[in-house]
């Protein structure tokens, strides 16, 4: 007998329930201060406090016939409770409950009171003698918490009375006023009761209101007989709004009938279920088997559907879902005359579906943004896991054809895409893509003689020539993406630089993007004798600027044109050191230009100028000739 006190700290406790894990994350601390009786453990105060979790707690504990008399509250973060229950929470939720379990190992729970933001709840439960009793009473008094589009609150309470193995429930939900999409919803009212006796279970659902004037009213029953479930007389009708239908349930509540769709008016029915949309669908559901695999098929035709920025028009479904619970196969017929997201238009779609085995192939086409594509192959889902086989594809934008060049796979796994060897045919050269796209990117594509033609058809007038190959790296996350290039281009040609006299050149440029900054380096060089090379950095936030170098030779030849119009000639080679700064929109450019040993010739007089040297330096928006010297064919000098 006598005072008890102590402390016990953890800096990890592995569990591997994902329920209780994120509750008991990080450092956790238990302290308890107490006396110990001859028969009878006190607790003046205790705790658990860790990162996510903080409870404490009093009573006593009967060391000889088990009973438990303790008060119990917990205040715990939000974040670290099951993702579903987290809309309706604030950023913490606390629990409280004064728990009892006698000698006999009988339980009860009073002064239950759950509080977190908008959400309360209270009442008791107990289990004496396999007995079980619930009774639990809340609120939820801001159900905008479920939906942005929603206003209003709602009540709820829970029974539950019987054999601790099959009681009897009862659930009710109701409000008398929500506003949700511009329509007002009153007198809601839904009532549960049955059964929950997994032998024979039983439920009988009834729902009533009013929804923007019009009269609501639900229904389904659950039966069981001669060991055979069915939910009979499923009925959900608003308005000129009906769904209805009768299913059998089997051993494992797999359904097996028909649910009839007639909904003339989907937005009464939306707004019952907080959200907001407008249309129509007709059609049917059947769910069926073939030995024991289920399967529904789907037949459902709407003239117009939107919720939000998307919205379908002409849309017809004419599918059959095999093994819909564990591995799905379709087969059948998609057609719609549009699909809008945002300002992307989806026009023209048709897609064909047929059963490879537990593979689904597909095979169709639209035209995405005027963009006519159409694509083939199979997918299968298992596992967890989708994998897509593209066999062929094809996409034409601007008169510039690309098609995959190979089959490729696509995996879709936990949330991250995979790409193996997704090659692309771009007029005539490939772009080949590998890697993931998850929460962070880590993709390699190769470009091999992709032709510079391409861009020709976004800018006129360019009239590009030429092809580039390298290799392109990007990492990081999506929407801070980091880039390492490494780029060849052959035969570069633009009518800019026609114009300015140069043939086709040859480029090479490796550098990095990341966090709105470009480096880089860049060699190019011809068959005239260019030779610059140089590179430096380009800022990309707001106004680009640039921190830029550039030295090398430059051969006259490039005048060549330009000045024959004039009857003029000019051979030899310049040294160009030149340094650009600040913004693009108005660059600061110096350095120097230099040249000895060129000679320029004027066929119209037959004079010459031999060995000419220059030296011009540039800055501030002038050139300053320094020198410039020269032997006269005629005898004389510059």
């Amino acid at each position: 007998t006598g005072p008890i006190s102590g402390t016990v700290t953890a800096d990890k406790i592995g569990l591997d329930n994902p329920t209780i894990a994120p509750l008991l994350a990080g450092r956790i601390t238990a302290q308890v201060v107490g006396s110990l009786a001859t028969d009878t453990i006190l607790i003046d105060s205790g705790s658990v406090t860790g990162d996510a979790l903080n409870t404490g707690f009093n009573g006593r504990i009967s060391l000889a016939g088990g009973a438990i008399d303790l008060n119990l509250r917990a205040d715990a973060a939000s974040a670290a409770l099951p993702a579903a229950a987290r809309g309706v929470l604030a950023e913490r939720t606390e629990l409280s409950a004064a728990l009892k379990r006698d000698a006999n190992g009988n339980v009860t729970a009073n002064a239950i009171r759950l509080v977190s933001g908008a959400l309360t709840a209270d009442g008791q439960a107990s289990l004496a003698d396999n007995q079980l009793a619930v009774d639990i009473k809340g609120a939820l008094t801001d159900i905008s918490l479920l939906s942005g589009d929603a206003k209003g609150a709602i009540a709820f309470a829970l029974n539950a009375q019987g054999a601790g193995t099959a009681p009897d429930l009862s659930l009710t939900v109701n409000s008398d006023r929500l506003s949700v999409a511009e329509r007002e919803i009153t007198g809601l009212r839904l009532t549960a009761t049955g059964k929950a006796d997994a032998a024979n279970p039983a439920a009988n659902v009834q729902l009533t209101g009013n929804v923007a004037g019009q009269p609501l009213q639900g229904r389904a029953v659950l039966a069981t007989s001669d060991g055979k479930r069915a939910i009979n007389g499923l009925l959900l009708s608003l308005g000129k709004n009906r769904i209805s239908g009768d299913l059998g349930l089997d051993d494992a509540f797999v359904p097996d009938g028909t649910v009839a769709l007639d909904l003339p008016d989907i937005g009464p029915l939306a707004a019952l279920a907080l959200e907001k949309a407008e249309g129509d669908v007709r059609g049917t559901i059947d769910f069926s088997k073939t030995g024991n695999v289920p399967e529904v098929t789907i037949k459902a035709s709407t003239a117009s559907i939107s919720r939000g920025d998307v919205s379908a028009k002409t849309v017809t479904i004419d599918a059959s879902i095999a093994n819909y619970l564990a591995a799905p196969v379709i087969s059948g017929k998609i057609r719609a005359d549009s699909v809008t997201s945002g300002g992307t238009v989806i026009r023209g779609i048709d897609v064909d579906l047929k059963r490879d085995g537990d593979w689904t192939g597909f095979s169709g086409g639209a035209n995405v943004k005027d963009i006519p594509a159409k694509a083939a192959g199979r997918v299968r889902i298992a596992n967890g896991t989708t994998t897509v086989e593209l066999t062929s594809g094809q996409a034409t934008m601007r008169g510039i054809k690309a098609a995959i060049a190979q089959a490729s796979t696509i995996t879709i796994a936990n949330g991250t895409t995979s790409l193996d060897r997704l090659a692309l045919n771009l007029g005539g050269g490939t772009a080949t893509v590998s890697g993931k796209v998850g929460e962070a990117l880590n993709l390699n594509a190769t470009l091999a003689r992709v032709p510079m033609s391409l861009a020709n058809s976004f800018s006129p007038g360019l009239d590009a020539a030429g092809s580039i190959s390298g290799t392109v790296k990007v990492t990081g996350a999506p929407a801070n993406p980091a880039v390492a290039f490494k780029i060849d281009a052959a035969g570069v040609q633009t009518s800019q630089t026609r114009g300015a006299g140069f043939g086709g050149m040859s480029v090479s440029s490796s550098g990095t993007y990341s966090g709105n900054r470009l480096a880089f380096d860049a060699n190019m060089s011809d068959a005239a004798g260019l030779g610059l090379k140089g590179g430096g950095t380009v800022a990309t936030s707001g106004t680009p600027t640039l921190d830029l170098d550039f030295s090398g030779k430059v051969p006259f030849a490039f005048l060549t044109r330009t000045l024959a119009a004039q009857g003029l000639s000019l051979s030899g080679t310049a040294d160009v050191d030149l340094k650009v700064r600040g913004p693009a929109t108005s660059p600061v450019i110096t350095g120097t230009v230099r040249t000895s040993g060129a000679r320029l010739i004027d066929a119209r007089s037959g004079l010459a100028i031999n060995d000419i040297t220059a030296d011009v330096a540039i800055g501030g928006g002038v050139a300053r000739i320094n020198r410039l010297t020269g032997n006269l064919s005629t005898r004389g000098s510059l």
